[in-house]
């Protein structure tokens, strides 16, 4: 039994779903925003049968978490409280309640985990992984994280190429309307006027890096799939082929060299994953250097862009788990 733990707008789960389902093999897809809307949970102990389930009011199905033989943990949500509670104290509330019930559910099972939320919070912390990556001999950008005005101007100075500033953690402030979006960009002479605010708190810099093309590859356990990206045109300022609008970038299948490959599988067991979704790229001297990991990035555009088989060997890892 294959337990996909999600929300109901991951669409990349989509692809998941449909390959376990041409094989006809068990599952459940667990969308954490319907709860507790349109699912009912049951946790019993001491009594004569314990039970750890959920089960639908919309569709005939039940999650029993005892028969859970392997997880994949994409992208859950907070679950959502019942409309009629509009009192913003006693919603959230309810939401951390219902959060924490399905929380204790799922870390109830000891299974294979493609990955374990606990390996994935780790991860996703720039400091961490950075630390690591350098240890297995990555090249990566000159990089100073902090929130001290007086440092900047000398690393702004010792970085010949320029430097970038990216956010540390999210890349998006959420407003009451509308939520902002913040970008990679290039840091000029004349941002440092305002260099004080950077107090305000800690972000990336890195040298800036001249790149013949960009890489994304994708880990799935031990399979590596390559993809060369090279962006047509890119918005002002903001040197990052992610925020390129879809039709602007290239894509191209990629063979890593063997050493590089190792890397990257290494920098993912190492992190206690097993999937991630690494940024590299080509220098002008051609090194490959590394950016960050996203331990559970997006990949299905890959998958419907150049064919990488990719939800079939997430699911060849999830119905025979490795020992």
């Amino acid at each position: 039994m294959i337990l996909i733990i999600t929300n109901t707008q991951d669409l990349t789960s989509d692809f998941v779903v449909r390959e376990i389902s041409s094989r006809s093999q068990p599952f459940v897809r667990l969308n954490t925003d319907e709860f507790p809307a349109f699912a009912r949970g049951i946790a019993s102990f001491g009594l004569k049968e314990s039970r750890l389930l959920v089960s639908w009011k919309n569709r005939d199905k039940i999650l029993d978490f005892d028969k859970v033989t392997s997880v994949l943990y994409r992208r859950p949500v907070p679950p959502i409280p019942d409309e009629g509670i509009t009192d913003p104290a006693i919603r959230q509330f309810c939401t951390d309640e219902c959060y924490d019930f399905l929380r204790g559910l799922w870390f109830s099972l000891e299974c294979y985990w493609m990955s374990h939320p606990e390996a994935i919070r780790m991860a996703e912390h720039k400091v961490y992984q950075l630390k690591i990556a350098q240890a297995l001999q990555f090249s990566i950008p000159k990089t100073l994280i902090t929130n001290d005005p007086s440092v900047i101007r000398s690393f702004f100075n010792d970085c010949e190429q320029g430097i970038i500033i990216k956010p540390l953690y999210l890349g998006f402030i959420k407003q009451a309307q509308q939520s902002k979006n913040i970008f990679t960009s290039i840091v000029s002479e004349k941002d440092l006027e305002d260099v004080e605010s950077i107090s305000l708190a800690p972000s990336i810099f890195q040298e800036n890096i001249v790149k013949q093309f960009d890489i994304r590859v994708t880990v799935v356990g031990e399979r590596v799939f390559a993809a060369k990206i090279m962006a047509t045109s890119l918005p002002e300022n903001i040197p990052d082929w992610r925020f390129a609008p879809i039709d602007n970038l290239s894509h191209y299948k990629y063979d890593l060299p063997d050493d590089v490959q190792s890397a990257c599988v290494k920098l993912v067991r190492r992190l206690g994953l097993n999937f991630g979704a690494i940024d590299l790229a080509l220098d002008n001297k051609g090194d490959f250097v590394f950016f960050e990991i996203n331990p559970n990035g997006q990949w299905a555009w890959l998958e419907t862009m150049l064919g990488f088989p990719i939800s079939e060997t997430i699911v060849d890892q999830l119905s025979k788990p490795p020992i």
